[in-house]
Formats: structure tokens, sequence, C-alpha cells
């Protein structure tokens, strides 16, 4: 079943923001009425409070499980302004270097010269200055983290309508529909602590996350690169490329442990899957993202990707 323009455009607008505790419920809330109408009942539905809570349909030890995170990020796309020239890792690694320049060079200067500027008055003015400039510095990072981000279409309702899509396709298929869990993870933006917390609770319960073939949707509602993101070598990322490659798509596969991170980097057969473009150096970036700029999501590309995966678990190519 395809996403319908109609119903993407109802969750944009009731939905553009879950930052708040009442955001967050409001959207849980609308996901509950979308299960039910698509055909899943109340016993599929679970709300599991683990650093966050986390909106479950489908049994957690099914052999697939299909993620996304739903919460929504702080103003901190000032700190990736430059991955559109420089490459979605060119920007994290100049954002590093400018924070060691300010803390390294910039702070301790401007502490020497008001050491001679204010040298008559006595006292640590320097120690002061250098405390100062960095809690200045650190005001300005956990500033962009709690003004909550105004547009977040692809970042990361991208992945909520994938979701939908995917398990509205599977909800009417009564073979694949015990073989699939969906996961709409809270938190993802503080740090992964949805799914890292969902994770230690599956393993309370006995769950073998081992035997969980895990299929993360990031930001694929923006760009023109199919990108397949693992923290390690796992199978179901090298299966999904391969059913993509064998489909004519030629997905770009990426190991990474700190940049296209997400949720399922807290899980041992995991895979993330986004869309990127190029930067003028030709190098991957996910364009727009923690900006008030990320306001396109192509429903039709969303729609073609999950009728992809539904193709591929239907005909067990991964």
């Amino acid at each position: 079943m395809a996403m319908s323009i109609q119903k993407a455009a109802e969750i944009f607008a009731n939905h553009p923001t879950r930052f708040t505790k009442k955001e967050k419920s409001a959207l849980r809330a609308t996901l509950r009425d979308e299960m039910r109408r698509i055909g899943y009942t109340d016993s599929d539905i679970s709300e599991i409070s683990a650093s966050g809570t986390n909106f479950v349909v489908g049994d957690p030890q099914a052999e697939y499980m299909f993620t996304a995170h739903y919460d929504t990020p702080g103003r901190t796309g000032w700190m990736l302004g430059l991955s559109r020239i420089v490459g979605q890792t060119g920007a994290n690694i100049l954002m590093i270097f400018i924070m060691l320049l300010i803390v390294v060079f910039i702070i301790p200067l401007i502490s020497v010269l008001s050491s001679r500027v204010f040298s008559g008055f006595g006292g640590n003015i320097d120690f002061l200055c250098v405390e100062a400039g960095m809690m200045a510095l650190l005001a300005v990072m956990v500033g962009s983290m709690v003004i909550k981000n105004k547009n977040n279409r692809n970042d990361n309702t991208s992945g909520v309508l994938s979701l939908l899509a995917l398990a509205e396709s599977v909800a009417a298929d009564y073979e694949l529909r015990g073989k699939c869990c969906f996961v709409f993870f809270d938190n993802e933006e503080w740090g992964l602590l949805g799914s890292a917390g969902f994770a230690k609770w599956c393993r309370g319960q006995g769950i073998d996350l081992k035997n969980t073939k895990l299929i993360n949707f990031d930001c694929v509602g923006n760009g023109d690169v199919l990108t397949l993101a693992s923290t390690r070598r796992t199978d179901i990322a090298q299966s999904v490329a391969a059913a993509f490659n064998e489909a004519g798509l030629n997905p770009i596969s990426k190991r990474s442990m700190a940049i296209f991170l997400s949720d399922h980097a807290n899980f041992p057969n995991s895979v993330m899957v986004s869309y990127t473009r190029r930067s003028l150096m030709g190098l991957l970036y996910l364009p727009l993202i923690h900006t008030s700029r990320d306001t396109e999501c192509d429903v039709q590309q969303i729609n073609t990707l999950t009728e992809y995966f539904y193709r591929f678990i239907k005909e067990q190519k991964i």
C-alpha cells in the first residue's frame, strides 16, 4: 500500500515537531489510530517506556524489525552548515576543528589580551576570561539543542511515513504479518537513548537480537543517492545492498561509527537506509537537517522505497 499525499500532508501539518512530551504523545495517538485503521489491534500495539517512549507494533521477536525515530531535533543545523560543500564527514571534522581552535587558541588569546588591558585591576582576569569563554561556547551548543527545530520533514517525518506505508502493506499480507515488527523510537536526537533503552528491554525479555534483521529508516525524503550505513559488517547490510543492486538501484554502502549514525547502532544485525546528496566536493551529506529549511519530503520516493522492501521480504531476498 502507498502512503497518500493527503495523509502525509496531515502529518506534516498536525505534527511538525515532536520535541516536547505533549507533542510526542499527540503523534503516538495518531500512530495508534493509523495502525488500527490498517488492521492492527490494540493487542498488537504497545508503548514501551525505556529511555523515552517507544511505540511498537507487532512482536519484538519477529524476524524483521523496521524502525525509525519519531522525535525531532533542536536547532543544531549550524554545526553542519558546510556539509553542502564538504559533505557530512567534512562538516563534522571542520566543526571539531573549529571547536578545538576556539578552546586552544582563541579563548587563551582573549585571556592574554584581557590581562594586559586590565592589568591594573589585579585578580585572576585571565582565568575569568577563559572560564567566561568556555561557558559562552557551552551555552551556544546547549542552547542550540534545547530550542526545537520547527521543520522536520526529512528528519525524521520521512522515516515515520516509511514505517506507516510498509506496515500497511504487511498488515494485508497474512504470510508476512507475523514476521515483521515496527518500532518508532523516541530520543534518537539525544544520543540514541530510546533505541538503547529498547535494546536493553529486549535483552531483559530474553529476546536474542542477533536473530533480528533490523532496517532503520532515517532521512529518506530528500536526496538522490540511496545510502546504506552500518556500524559494522552485518549480514542484513550485505543482503539489502545485494537486493538493491539486483534491482538496479546501485546503493552506496558506508560503514561508520560517528557520521551516518542512528538507532541501528544499538543492534547487532542492522542497517540504516537514507537518501543523501553529493556535496560540491562530491561527498555525501544529508541536506538541510536540523534547520528550519528541512521542508522537503518526497512521498513518492518513500512509497517506491517501501515497495522495494515489501518485495524483498516477500521474495526472501533479505
